[in-house]
């Protein structure tokens, strides 16, 4: 499994970005678990068992997508031999198997317990359904660091951007003082459907080339394999 180096001045510069603001949304995956690895790995044995090529973690980083949808058929699975519906509950349902022995990104507490200390008001928003998203924040022992915790009501990990208007609307904090963390470029047009402030780190579901080609703030990250 890859682990990443998040160094104490990566650190500094998340502290940076989200300067001023009252409210931090986080993704979880990639973001703060670190799975990727992990789901390559899953991914990889649904391929095999359909025949098709598999994926190593640098392509993944490239075709990986919202909906999600468009990512499984990048990969060339035939929804007529199995629906994607299907799919996706594989996927998560192995996904979940393994998901007690990933770890969360180095220094992710560390931040997370300093920002809870300075009265940040912290949120997950996920795409991640939110029985199983419920069940790793419980696993992780972060259910006092956040406030909100909101995923969505099925496992095909499609838009986040309605939870995130019922999340914004239930936490009344302005949205100048919001900001959204992630590592995806669906959590830029969260941010822009919900007319908030993003901050993107490479680290995660998505290469660091893609993000910087659709937001000027991205924050990179070291990966050690």
């Amino acid at each position: 499994m890859g682990y990443f180096k998040m160094k104490h001045d990566l650190i500094d510069d998340i502290h940076q970005a989200i300067s001023g603001r009252r409210h931090v949304i986080w993704d979880w995956n990639g973001t703060l678990l670190n799975d990727v690895d992990h789901a390559v790995r899953v991914m990889n044995s649904i391929l095999s068992e359909h025949h098709l090529d598999l994926i190593d973690k640098k392509r993944y980083r490239q075709i990986f997508d919202f909906p999600v949808i468009r990512y499984y058929e990048q990969l060339g699975f035939n929804f007529h031999k199995e629906s994607f519906e299907s799919l996706c509950h594989k996927f998560v349902d192995r996904f979940m198997d393994g998901v007690q022995n990933l770890p969360l990104i180095p220094e992710v507490k560390t931040v997370l317990t300093q920002l809870h200390a300075e009265n940040t008001v912290q949120s997950v928003l996920s795409a991640t359904d939110q029985v199983n998203l419920d069940a790793m924040i419980q696993h992780f022992e972060l259910g006092s660091i956040f406030k909100y915790v909101y995923g969505i009501d099925n496992k095909f990990a499609g838009s986040k951007i309605e939870r995130g208007h019922q999340l914004i609307e239930v936490c009344q904090i302005d949205k100048e003082e919001t900001v959204i963390i992630g590592d995806t470029l669906h959590d830029l047009e969260v941010a822009e459907a919900l007319g908030i402030h993003a901050v993107l780190i490479s680290h995660g579901h998505q290469c660091h080339t893609r993000l910087k080609a659709k937001h000027n703030q991205v924050i990179e990250c070291q990966s050690m394999t």
